[in-house]
């Protein structure tokens, strides 16, 4: 709460901070208007699928793929799922959503750009069986993305891909 105020009381406008939580609280508008807005959870993934999707379509394809590496927790593949649903009743067109990750967190560090005293082997470790009871249509990637991303379109079959989400820690 105290981080919130001093956001707002150090804010150029303050007002704008206000009325586009306001509208994000609240749903107000078409979803376009809140994404336009910078009025939903993680609009950047919203962007990339929308204008990843409205490419696709405007080159003829019917269906499409979404990339995030680095899954982790599941919030940010639920999110993609929320906004392709959003995508498709605005375009009319298919959105499948891939998720890489080891399942397993982190790995060792490699080097000094790997920030070895800040990030540890074993962090961000995945919960699968509560991650995959929350996803809709995603589909998980399992395996080091040095390896998977060699196997993914003889193994997946994906559409053109639209967007790609990295979230690697490591250099």
């Amino acid at each position: 709460m105290f981080t919130y105020l001093k956001k707002l009381l150090i804010a150029p406008h303050p007002h704008r901070i206000l009325a586009v939580d306001f509208i994000k609280k609240h749903n107000i508008g078409s979803y376009l208007f809140r994404l336009n807005k910078n009025a939903l959870e993680r609009t950047h993934y919203g962007y990339i699928v929308y204008h990843g999707a409205l490419l696709a379509k405007k080159l003829g394809h019917k269906r499409v793929s979404v990339l995030e590496f680095g899954v982790a927790g599941g919030n940010g593949l639920l999110n993609l799922e929320y906004h392709a649903k959003e995508v498709k009743k605005i375009l009319n067109i298919d959105i499948d959503i891939y998720g890489f990750d080891t399942g397993e967190g982190l790995p060792e560090p490699e080097d000094y750009r790997d920030l070895p005293y800040h990030w540890k082997a074993g962090f961000f470790k995945m919960d699968v069986e509560e991650i995959e009871k929350k996803l809709e249509f995603a589909k998980l990637v399992f395996g080091n993305i040095n390896e998977t991303s060699k196997t993914f379109f003889e193994k997946y079959d994906p559409a053109p891909i639209a967007a790609i989400s990295h979230d690697f820690d490591f250099y």
